[in-house]
């Protein structure tokens, strides 16, 4: 009898082990099969040199907006919505915070993001979110109490005197580690609710960051560092003769040492992130082409123009190195963007400044420099003055250029993305003092003009254009204020062009949607209209120098 119970228990014992294996594999088998039914993941993809962010398996433009630093708290989100729904922009860029997200060592709360991330799905927007923890503009002020309080086991960086600065060293593993923690943990959480979503589709781990006030940690194990050679990795990747870091790199020894340090730490964080969900990741640079552009004036360390190459031997995990631009000088920012549109490193602008020169410069990054996004910081209408009795819900007008160009561009997105792919697509801006402007295509010359009608002068410069090639007669426009004429390429053998059709309209899921045909006195004055407007144009060319004018009395 004790034989056959102990059997009979066994067998029980085994039923409930059966059941349990049961219970646990099939919410396994149900997550796996809601997986395979959920939209890829976000990625970059670069090919011949040219870089696409990929959103549900889709080329994605990313036409953003950033708020303020201290502005993703649902007291002030909750505001911001409408100024979204009116900017037409289908990401937001948001801060995150450490101190808020760990509060204790090893404590994490969760319910702030996870608000965030439902109240941006509610709003069928996408999230770029902004990891502000070891460093944020130069300094580290958004680190927990807890790191703040004990310098011993968390140490700062010394400056030049031997003072500690508000910047938490690069060579402490003990900062590295806690930030990567606590990186870590949020990737678990964002997979763990969003996986199916892809509402959140890059992370920024840290944000513009390097050590004001000093161009370098002074600290003996710094020091000592920086005394012994340079890592023979760095050396070789840089094709540079090996050497201390004062004999490979000369004037800017101090900054980049702190860059390899930097580019480390935040690779480290990067890398613990992706393990527990991979999304794309990018750090972005305070630019050194400021004032004199000396290293502790601007954050040293940062991914600046001269520290990228850097940065991409030390960060292999950071996906790109992106550009914040805030100056109104045409020419600086093409220049900006010359340096960071790389074969190497695809142009993100995260954070532009406000104003109709910003809206006429989101065309240059995305038609000449194929940019995977643009972005206006300040979205959020709360560092206002406080007696300024404006209606706060609705949005400032400083944004209303680039409203107007999101409300355009947003529909368009699959055909700009291919556009960019193919080395298709040109963009030219009204600027002071240009009148007109050439460009050239494979069959036809485009001749732009800008302050027309002449009631216009004076005014702002608001006239922009994307021209897309989208075959041997055909072009896209996209823009504003902006008289066009082609005429064949010079040599063609052709003298003119002539319109076969110039409809208006627009895209619904990628899908060309005409409003009605140009002709008349909209194809004599041939101008895009201050509303903007997109065109769809097809032409040909017109041998009229060819034809024989003159009298023939045999006839």
């Amino acid at each position: 009898m004790r034989k056959i119970a102990s059997t009979l228990f066994l067998f029980a014992l085994l039923g409930i082990c059966h059941v349990d294996v049961l219970a646990q594999s099939r919410p396994r088998q149900e997550r796996t099969q809601t997986l395979r039914q959920a939209p890829p993941i976000p990625r970059l993809v670069s090919e011949n040199g040219k870089h696409t962010l990929l959103v549900d398996g889709q080329p994605f433009l990313i036409l953003g907006a950033q708020l303020w630093n201290s502005s993703g708290w649902p007291g002030i989100l909750d505001k911001t919505w409408p100024q979204l729904r009116e900017l037409n922009c289908n990401t937001l860029e948001v801060p995150i915070y450490w101190e808020q997200i760990e509060p204790q060592p090893g404590q994490y709360d969760f319910s702030i993001l996870d608000k965030l991330i439902l109240d941006a799905r509610r709003e069928n927007l996408r999230l770029v979110l902004l990891w502000f923890a070891s460093f944020k503009n130069g300094q580290s002020q958004y680190v927990p109490a807890w790191v703040k309080e004990n310098t011993q086991e968390y140490p700062r960086m010394l400056d030049g005197t031997g003072r500690p600065i508000q910047v938490l060293s690069t060579l402490s593993e003990k900062n590295r580690n806690a930030d990567a923690r606590a990186f870590a943990a949020v990737m678990a959480h964002i997979r763990q609710m969003d996986e199916t979503h892809r509402t959140v589709i890059m992370m920024q781990p840290e944000n513009e960051p390097g050590s004001l006030g000093t161009d370098r940690d002074y600290s003996p194990a710094a020091t000592k560092l920086f005394n012994y050679q340079v890592p023979a990795k760095l050396v070789s990747a840089l094709k540079k003769q090996p050497g201390t870091w004062a004999q490979v790199f000369g004037p800017e020894a101090a900054e980049a040492f702190s860059a390899y340090h930097m580019a480390s730490y935040i690779n480290y964080i990067a890398e613990a992130g992706k393990k527990e969900y991979p999304l794309p990741m990018y750090v972005n640079a305070w630019i050194r082409e400021n004032r004199f552009g000396r290293a502790g004036e601007h954050p040293s360390g940062g991914p600046t123009s001269n520290m990228l190459d850097i940065y991409k031997v030390a960060g292999p995990s950071i996906d790109l190195l992106a550009v914040d631009i805030y100056h109104r000088n045409y020419m600086q920012f093409r220049d900006l963007c010359e340096k960071y549109g790389r074969p190497d490193n695809a142009l993100f602008i995260p954070e532009t400044g406000r104003g109709i020169s910003f809206a006429r410069f989101h065309f240059y990054a995305i038609g000449d420099y194929n940019a995977i996004g643009v972005a206006p910081y300040g979205i959020d209408p709360f560092h206002a003055d406080p007696h300024d009795k404006r209606d706060k819900e609705k949005l400032d007008n400083k944004f209303a250029g680039i409203a107007a160009n999101y409300r355009l561009l947003r529909p368009a997105i699959p055909l700009i993305t291919r556009l960019q792919k193919e080395g298709k697509l040109k963009a030219a801006a009204e600027e002071d003092g240009l009148g007109d402007e050439l460009m050239h295509f494979g069959k036809y010359d485009l001749l732009l003009t800008y302050g027309f009608p002449s009631y216009r002068e004076g005014k702002e410069m608001t006239g922009r254009v994307l021209v897309g090639e989208t075959g041997p007669d055909e072009f896209i426009l996209i823009g504003f204020d902006t008289k066009f004429q082609f005429r064949p390429k010079l040599g063609s053998g052709f003298s003119s062009a002539e319109f076969i059709s110039v409809e208006e309209g627009t895209f619904e899921n990628g899908t060309w949607k005409k409003i009605r045909n140009w002709n008349g006195d909209e194809v004599y004055h041939s101008t895009l209209t201050p509303e903007g407007v997109i065109l769809k144009v097809k032409l040909r060319g017109l041998q009229s120098d060819k034809l024989d004018t003159k009298p023939n009395f045999e006839r």
